[in-house]
């Protein structure tokens, strides 16, 4: 069975920009002054995912996290770049940041944040041990992979779900108390104790200190015991609607794996991008296909109980979604082998944002 990510250096992970420009790993980035309160940089890291690394970033610097900015996420275990924006900071405050496994390159300044969206997509060179060798993919099923819905508790789709069908008190109990066996054991032990004892103050004394979300639930609800709107609300934004796209993002995956049961190719009725049919990512102003791809995609539609304007949360507004389509498969032209063991082998591509890497390495045998 092939092995990945034993150490950074096999899952390298370089940001596309918008105008195609790859920022790779040890290469020294030329600085452009510009103008504008925004500092423009790279942000080169290993063992650090995006959200922990901001935070620290902010905490080093000593400034609140609304004033960085940055236009994808990536995992820990990897060597990864990624363009980042901060707010009224110096180029010379970034020179001086230090912090383990990080290096700051800055690039320009601007007038414009760096957002979520704000990159074309993301090259992968990844070494995968224990395998002499593999083929070459060209069109990957384009599912979402298991980083939408949690690798170790998958229940971000579970909570969209509850959200979605405006039950706030089941999407609330289902973070907080809902465990697994690959959590820690003292996590563990604390969702099943809350579960049955169902008492949030006293949660707030023995839920561990690292269940920073949970505990700001449970914080609410000590205080406002039935107020599972407000309590939702105290969670980032980003968060709230990671779970309302988890949701999305799995209709999305039962719909490509119906699909995949008649063939990818082009159908009547398909709705194209790029040439590509494309699948759902349900939402009040979407449009459903036509044909048999319709009939698919009303389908799970009708197993979930749901309807499009569903996704018009009128609870919590702030979280509604339009929706979109998705393409239904990935062309891969740059696939490469770079490098070959005698028990690995070290691939490259490229991949458009929202693609996940796992999806194409499934495909190599």
């Amino acid at each position: 069975m092939m092995r990945i990510k034993q150490k950074p250096e096999d899952f390298i992970v370089e940001e596309i920009g918008l105008d195609g420009t790859i920022y790779e790993v040890g290469k020294k980035e030329k600085w452009e002054k510009g103008s504008g309160d925004q500092l423009i940089f790279v942000l080169e890291k290993k063992n650090w995912d995006t959200i922990q690394a901001a935070k620290k970033i902010c905490k080093t610097l000593h400034i609140s996290q609304k004033r960085i900015g940055y236009a994808g996420t990536k995992d820990r275990k990897a060597w990864t770049t990624q363009i980042m924006s901060l707010w009224n900071i110096e180029k010379e405050q970034l020179e001086r940041l230090h912090i383990k496994d990080m290096v700051f390159k800055p690039l320009y300044y601007s007038t414009k944040r760096i957002n979520l969206g704000d990159l074309k997509g993301n090259r992968f060179t990844i070494t995968i041990r224990d395998v002499t060798d593999i083929k070459i993919p060209k069109k990957i099923p384009n599912f979402f992979g298991e980083q939408r819905f949690g690798k170790y508790r998958p229940i971000t789709h579970l909570v969209g779900k509850a959200i979605v069908n405006e039950h706030y008190k089941e999407a609330v109990e289902l973070y907080l108390w809902k465990w697994f066996e690959t959590e820690k054991e003292e996590d563990r032990e604390a969702r099943k104790r809350l579960e049955k004892e169902q008492n949030f103050k006293s949660a707030l004394d023995y839920f561990p200190k690292h269940l920073k979300h949970e505990r700001t639930l449970l914080s609410h609800l000590s205080q406002h015991p039935n107020d599972y709107v407000g309590a939702l609300r105290k969670l980032p934004r980003k968060l709230l609607i990671m779970f309302v796209h988890a949701y999305q993002s799995y209709l999305f995956n039962k719909v490509l794996e119906e699909r995949m049961k008649i063939g990818l190719d082009k159908k009547p009725g398909d709705i194209l991008e790029n040439g590509v049919p494309t699948g759902p990512i349900y939402g009040y102003e979407m449009k459903l296909a036509e044909g048999i791809q319709g009939e698919i995609e009303q389908k799970i539609l009708e197993e979930e109980w749901l309807t499009l304007d569903d996704f018009k949360i009128r609870g919590m507004p702030e979280l509604s979604s339009k929706g979109m389509r998705r393409p239904l498969y990935i062309e891969i032209n740059d696939f490469e082998i770079i490098e070959k063991g005698e028990d690995y082998v070290k691939v490259r591509f490229s991949l458009p944002k929202g693609c996940y890497a796992t999806t194409v390495l499934e495909q190599l045998y």
